[in-house]
């Protein structure tokens, strides 16, 4: 497949996601790990239903609000208000600023919200990201918010202001990463760091070829860490491949699709 295909493809798929994976973390400790799926569409409104792995845990404690998915997928026509309380509310009177840094429309729908600004909020433990479905020719594409922008040298924080959209970047690996080994640096033309990708998405990222990352959507200090960088991911995934299934992902009821 070539570059402009899998571009064009990219454009198509971005704005049709309906399914986040939902993870979460330890406070500053271990890397995100996915606990599951949040979807959303006409005929069932809202659903969330848990990864088997996650429930069988040990230590497993439902989401606040969510106990009545331990068994199955639990649906409602209204956003859960765990999720509910991270889009960025209409009555806040940042909510322009917010949305034109995601590069949203003001009157966005709550899960256009959450898919891009990725329903974190500072000090939190919970963050949702892309579950992208994959066309029928194995493009993949989505958006994701560059995480750990406090933690690069202030150079680099001003890089990212002068970052173009459309520009290209790149992941480098970074197996010294004291947190996790398989972490991947996002970085400019030149290898200036300028945050990394969300670890859960390590794994589809690694099954795929053909890698295009280029900036959505570059902000100023004046937005918060969280919402500096939006970065677009395009890729060819092997034959039949898809992402997030098989029994690793397998849900207390079966997938959702």
């Amino acid at each position: 497949m070539t570059t402009s295909t899998i571009q064009a493809a990219s454009q198509q798929l971005v704005p049709t996601a309906s399914r986040l994976l939902v993870t979460t973390r330890v406070p500053d400790g271990e890397p995100y790990r996915a606990v599951g799926f949040l979807t959303h569409d006409d005929d069932r409104g809202y659903c969330f239903t848990y990864l088997r792995r996650e429930v069988e845990r040990v230590d497993f404690r439902p989401l606040p609000g969510l106990t009545r998915a331990v068994d199955s997928t639990f649906c409602s026509r209204t956003l859960f208000p765990i999720f509910a309380e991270r889009v960025i509310s209409s009555r806040r009177p940042d909510r322009a600023e917010s949305m034109e840094a995601l590069g949203l429309p003001v009157d966005a729908a709550p899960f256009e919200v959450l898919v891009r600004s990725q329903g974190q909020r500072v000090g939190d433990t919970i963050e949702l990201l892309p579950a992208p479905h994959i066309s029928d020719d194995g493009a993949v594409s989505f958006l994701f918010l560059a995480h750990g922008v406090r933690h690069i040298p202030v150079e680099a924080q001003e890089r990212i202001s002068r970052l173009a959209q459309g520009e290209q970047l790149l992941l480098r690996p970074e197996p010294s990463n004291p947190i996790n080994p398989l972490a991947q640096m996002v970085t400019d033309a030149e290898e200036i760091q300028v945050g990394w990708l969300p670890d859960p998405l390590i794994p589809l990222v690694e099954q795929t070829t053909s890698r295009e990352l280029t900036v959505e959507k570059a902000n100023g200090p004046e937005v918060g860490f969280h919402f500096r960088l939006l970065v677009r991911f395009a890729g060819q995934l092997p034959h039949g491949l898809q992402p997030f299934e098989g029994p690793l992902w397998a849900t207390v009821d079966g997938d959702i699709d």
